[in-house]
């Protein structure tokens, strides 16, 4: 009875062990939401790890960058972009954005007059 005990125990200290490291995992590869964003027909000067220029997304500064998506000034743009997560928040890298950012398809574009744009 002694070792069966002592199986069961291991078998669940074991378990345990794998759960505990299952919730990380796990976060890293969440699934992948998708947003339906505009983007303006300029970027911004704005400071990131050094002064960049900045799309100006729904209306706020975006610091990174959607692959594959080409922006050309004088254009405001609708698109399906979807959202992954790629660290957890415990291992993103000092220098790294917590999310990756992809198009999955652009919805409109507009060319817009620039003579006229806030910046």
């Amino acid at each position: 009875m002694r070792i069966i005990a002592g199986s069961i125990a291991g078998l669940l200290l074991a378990a345990g062990c794998q759960d505990a490291s299952q919730p990380e995992a796990a976060a890293a590869q969440t699934q992948p939401e998708r947003y339906t964003v505009t983007v303006a027909p300029y970027t911004l000067d704005c400071v990131g790890v050094g002064l960049m220029q900045c799309l100006v997304i729904d209306g706020e500064l975006f610091y990174d960058h959607i692959d594959g998506f080409e922006f050309e000034p004088g254009y405001a743009y609708q698109l399906l972009i979807e959202l992954v997560q790629r660290f957890t928040p415990d291992t993103v890298p000092a220098d790294a954005s917590l999310y990756q950012y992809k198009l999955i398809e652009v919805l409109s574009v507009e060319q817009v007059d620039t003579d006229n744009n806030p910046h």
